[in-house]
């Protein structure tokens, strides 16, 4: 009968042992199984992530070099309007406060600008600092060019050259240095940045 039931819990813990083997295999197998789905999903996850990352530097490197350009070539632009901007100020400005600073040069100009007026009547305004530079015979005789009613003043104001206007000074013509050099620079400005910076 010893022999009997040491082969009957002989083959209860064989059994047992079986099953629990069997549990553990399960176990595993499952422990395995949701082990590989966590790590697919995490290298899923970190892939997509690595993606995003990715496209995120692409966009912010085409948006860095899409600024880059443009505020190179804005600046390229802005130095070479500066460029031409001094040719022009050395050739013009430089001409025009000559010229201005000619009383012949002004007299032939006011005598111009008079002859082609349209008004009936009219203010001349010359720079204060032409006052000792222009003879009276000459200031006298716009009057007798001029038809209709001339009044003619000196004025602090006006820092070289000389305006003209109606007498109820509804507007008023500008003929001084910066006027001219002005419309010059305005007709040259184009010209000279082509001369400068094309081939």
């Amino acid at each position: 009968m010893n022999d009997q039931l040491q082969e009957l819990l002989s083959k209860v813990y064989e059994e047992g042992v079986a099953k629990a083997n069997a549990e553990v295999e399960r176990i595993l197998g499952k422990a395995q199984s949701e082990a590989e789905a966590i790590l697919s999903e995490a290298n899923a996850k970190a892939t997509a992530l690595v993606e995003a990352a990715q496209k995120q530097a692409d966009e912010l490197k085409k948006n860095t070099e899409g600024d880059v350009k443009v505020a190179s070539n804005h600046s390229l632009s802005a130095l070479k309007q500066k460029i031409t901007d001094l040719v022009l100020l050395k050739s013009v400005d430089a001409g025009s406060k000559a010229s201005f600073s000619e009383p012949a040069f002004v007299q032939e100009l006011i005598k111009e600008a008079l002859t082609g007026w349209k008004e009936s009547g009219g203010r001349l305004s010359l720079a204060e600092n032409l006052e000792s530079k222009l003879d009276a015979g000459f200031i006298n005789s716009l009057s007798q060019l001029f038809k209709g009613e001339l009044k003619v003043d000196f004025s602090p104001q006006i820092k070289s050259g000389f305006s003209i206007s109606p007498l109820d000074g509804g507007f008023k013509l500008s003929f001084s240095d910066e006027d001219f050099a002005n419309l010059f620079k305005n007709y040259l400005r184009p010209r000279s940045a082509k001369i400068l910076f094309e081939n």
